[in-house]
C-alpha cells in the first residue's frame, strides 16, 4: 500500500508539474504577444507622430510609402488627393508638370473625384480588381489580392482616399473590424489639412499681396538656390531688371487705385510671357524681377523683348477710370560658370541682380520703353 501511495504521489506531482509548465508556456505566450503588440503599438505611434509632424505631402507619401508600408506588410500604398481646381497642384509644385512623390497621386478629373466622394465615412475592404481599383495607385499592381479604402474627410468633406493593397487574397474581408484603419484614415486627413494650411501662410510670408508674385525676400532664397544648381551642372542664368516707366505720374494723375491696376497688369503679362519654373519677384514699388534659370543671353533678350511689347501693346487697355499709356524698361544680366567663379552663392546673386540693375539705368537714361543687355 505504501508504495501504491508513492507511486500516486509521483503521478500527481509529474502531472502537476505538466500543468505548471503548461501554464508558464502559456504566460510566457502571453507575454511574447503582449511585448510584441506594445511594439507594434509604439512603432505605428512612431508612424501617426511622424504623419502628424509633416509640413509637406513628400514627407507624408514618404512616411506611408515607406516606413507603413514596411510595418503593415503591404505590397502597395497609395494617398489620392481630390484636387478639384488644381489648388494643391499650384501651392506645392507651382501649377506646372512637376510630378508628385511617389506613392501619391492628384485627381482632377470630376467622374474620379465624384467615385471618391462616393466612399463615404467608413472603410471600404474587400477583393482587389485591377480594373476596378487600379487607377487609385500610381503604379497599379496587376495580381489578385485584397484592399482597404481608407476615406479621407475633413468638416463633412471628402478630400480623397488612402488605398492599401496585398497580394494576400483574405488579407482585408469586408466583415473585418476597422477600428485602427478608420483612426489611420484621420489621421491621414488631418495631416493632409494640416500641410494645405501650412504651404498656405508659407505663402503669405514670400508672396506680394498686390501682385500674387514672389516678393523680395522669396525672390533672394530662390536666387541662391537656382544659382548653387547652375554652378553644380554648367548652365547660363539670366535675370531681368523690370522698371515701370514714370509710374510716379501715373499715380499722381491717376490715382494709386489706377497705379495698382497698371502693376497688376504688368505683373500678367509678365507671368503670359515667362517658362514654368521661372521666378517673377515684385522687388518694390514699381520695380519687378525675373529670373531665368537656363536661359542663356539670347533667350533673355528674346524674353525681355516680348514682355515690352506686351506691356506697350496693353497699354491703352490699363485702368477702369482712365486710359493709360504704361511702358516698361528692362536691364538684362546673363551669367555663365567657369572655372574661375568666384564667391558663394549669395554674392553671386547679388552681382547678377547688380549688374542687371545697372543695364536698367542705361535703359532708362536712355530714353526708357527699351532693353539693355549687360556683358560680363
Amino acid at each position: 500500500m505504501a508504495e501504491r501511495g508513492e507511486l500516486l504521489k509521483l503521478d500527481q506531482n509529474r502531472d502537476l508539474n505538466r500543468d505548471v509548465e503548461r501554464l508558464k508556456n502559456q504566460v510566457k505566450g502571453l507575454l511574447d504577444a503582449a511585448r510584441h503588440n506594445e511594439l507594434v503599438h509604439n512603432r505605428f505611434q512612431a508612424i501617426e507622430f511622424a504623419l502628424l509632424a509633416a509640413q509637406d505631402f513628400t514627407a507624408i507619401a514618404d512616411c506611408l510609402r515607406d516606413d507603413f508600408k514596411r510595418l503593415a506588410e503591404l505590397d502597395s500604398v497609395c494617398l489620392v488627393l481630390t484636387d478639384e481646381g488644381g489648388r494643391i497642384q499650384k501651392l506645392h509644385y507651382g501649377g506646372g508638370d512637376e510630378q508628385c512623390p511617389g506613392g501619391m497621386m492628384l485627381v482632377s478629373k470630376m467622374a474620379s473625384i465624384k467615385r471618391l466622394r462616393n466612399l463615404g465615412a467608413v472603410p471600404v475592404l474587400g477583393r482587389y480588381d485591377k480594373y476596378q481599383h487600379g487607377w487609385l495607385f500610381d503604379e497599379p499592381p496587376q495580381e489578385p489580392g485584397s484592399i482597404a479604402l481608407l476615406p479621407l474627410n475633413r468638416h463633412y468633406r471628402s478630400i480623397g482616399c488612402l488605398a492599401l493593397y496585398s497580394s494576400t487574397i483574405n488579407r482585408y474581408q469586408p466583415d473585418a473590424s476597422t477600428e485602427f484603419l478608420q483612426r489611420l484614415g484621420m489621421i491621414a486627413a488631418i495631416c493632409v489639412e494640416n500641410c494645405l494650411n501650412f504651404e498656405q501662410l508659407r505663402r503669405l510670408g514670400f508672396t506680394d499681396a498686390l501682385t500674387g508674385l514672389s516678393n523680395r525676400r522669396e525672390l533672394e532664397r530662390r536666387m541662391d538656390i537656382e544659382v548653387s544648381r547652375i554652378l553644380r551642372e554648367n548652365k547660363p542664368l539670366s535675370c531681368l531688371y523690370l522698371d515701370v516707366d514714370h509710374f510716379k505720374q501715373v499715380n499722381d494723375e491717376h490715382g494709386h487705385d489706377v497705379g495698382d491696376h497698371v502693376l497688376q497688369t504688368v505683373s500678367e503679362v509678365m507671368m503670359r510671357v515667362v517658362r514654368l519654373g521661372d521666378v517673377v519677384a515684385r522687388y518694390g514699388g514699381e520695380e519687378f524681377v525675373i529670373m531665368l534659370p537656363g536661359a542663356g543671353p539670347g533667350q533673355a533678350q528674346e524674353t525681355a523683348e516680348r514682355i515690352r511689347a506686351a506691356v506697350e501693346k496693353s497699354s491703352t487697355q490699363m485702368g477702369k477710370k482712365a486710359s493709360v499709356a504704361v511702358t516698361v524698361s528692362i536691364g538684362i544680366a546673363s551669367f555663365t560658370p567657369e572655372k574661375e567663379t568666384i564667391g558663394d552663392a549669395a554674392e553671386i546673386s547679388e552681382q547678377i541682380l547688380n549688374r542687371a540693375d545697372q543695364a536698367l539705368m542705361r535703359a532708362k537714361t536712355t530714353g526708357r520703353n527699351r532693353v539693355i543687355m549687360v556683358s560680363g
